[in-house]
């Protein structure tokens, strides 16, 4: 029992003696130990990377796709069989070319009839205005005369529009989409007889969140680049004032010019809205920090090697990293360990090995 006990003492004697002899003590780190603090260091070491402000123009890029600024369906205003149909569909018209045409008719019979009811009451009611002067007719017959006269006027002015009519043309100049009617058929009034698109200038319809909004100005320039490898320069003519309630989006639109008619509607399109140059620093999104109140920032070294958080704001993130305003012209940025020192902090700083100003 004696034994034991003797040898319990000399065990626990040896496990104190070899603790206190510092043989635990842990081994310096390797590898990052040059960014890193240690549990030995005194001050916390951190990468830096030295950033200079570069102009950096402002862009928005948005997806949409092309649409005609005009399509209108020529409706029939006034009936009758179709006797002429000079063009086909997906025909370029001229404004003002004939689209459809309809039978006469007893169109011109009527016609030549109005004209004369026409001089039969003018002259009617010049005759009952001199026997009135000379007090043989009364004021009763002289207004008869006005109203048949009237009524005259007007009759000629309906057939010489029903003549009109027969012939329907093209508002504009631009493509023929539809042609629904084939000759010989009977167009009632109101019914189509053909669909023309105007494609030029042709539009480009695109969706803007509402922070972009702020950021887009009637007239301003665009750039458009539309499937199959056409670009093409335009400028906004229309900013919508209401939201789509289910994307809560707002609609822009770009005119682009489109005289030789080779962009169709409906094609898929990307814009991109340039909104000016600013100072802006490149940085990598990994380099950015939120602080207390989740602001985004950057923590940077001052000349005294203290750390600073400052506030940035993100301009735009591309696949060469985001770009940043905010920052001083020149600042040199805290790229590792960032997240391992806090504002006021005194630190060594390790410069990257490769140097990139953002350029």
């Amino acid at each position: 029992m004696k034994s034991t006990y003797t040898i319990a003492t000399m065990t626990t004697i040896v496990l104190v003696t070899w603790l206190m002899s510092g043989q635990l003590d842990v081994p310096e780190a390797t590898g990052d130990a040059d960014v890193a603090s240690t549990p030995h260091d005194d001050i916390a070491r951190v990468q830096t990377r030295l950033s200079q402000a570069m102009p950096y123009t402002v862009k928005i890029t948005a997806s949409g796709q092309t649409e005609a600024k005009r399509l209108v369906k020529l409706r029939a205003e006034s009936s009758g069989r179709i006797v002429n149909l000079p063009v086909e569909k997906g025909t370029r018209v001229k404004k003002g070319e004939l689209l459809c045409q309809l039978a006469l008719d007893d169109r011109q019979i009527k016609l030549d009839e109005a004209r004369s009811n026409l001089r039969h009451a003018r002259l009617e009611h010049q005759g009952l205005t001199k026997l009135s002067q000379q007090g043989f007719q009364g004021e009763v017959q002289i207004a008869a005369a006005e109203v048949r006269l009237i009524k005259s006027r007007a009759n000629l002015k309906l057939q010489e529009l029903n003549l009109a009519h027969r012939q329907i043309l093209a508002p504009f100049e631009g493509l023929v989409q539809e042609r629904p009617m084939n000759i010989g058929d009977y167009l009632q009034l109101g019914q189509v007889c053909a669909e023309v698109l105007d494609p030029d200038p042709i539009l480009i319809v695109a969706h803007v969140t509402e922070q972009e909004l702020g950021d887009i100005t009637l007239g301003g320039d665009a750039t458009v680049a539309i499937r199959g490898g056409v670009h093409r320069v335009g400028r906004v003519s229309f900013i919508s004032h209401a939201g789509d309630p289910v994307t809560r989006t707002y609609r822009i639109e770009i005119e682009v010019d489109n005289s030789d008619f080779l962009l169709r509607d409906g094609l898929s399109a990307e814009v991109v809205l340039t909104q000016g140059t600013v100072m802006a620093h490149n940085a990598s999104p990994a380099s950015l920090s939120l602080d207390d109140a989740g602001a985004i920032g950057a923590k940077v070294v001052d000349a005294d090697n203290i750390v600073r958080f400052i506030e940035v704001q993100i301009v735009s993130d591309t696949a060469t990293g985001v770009w940043l305003t905010g920052l001083p012209a020149t600042a040199e940025v805290i790229t590792v360990g960032q997240e391992l020192v806090f504002a006021g902090q005194q630190v060594e700083t390790v410069p990257a090995k490769e140097l990139n100003s953002g350029s």
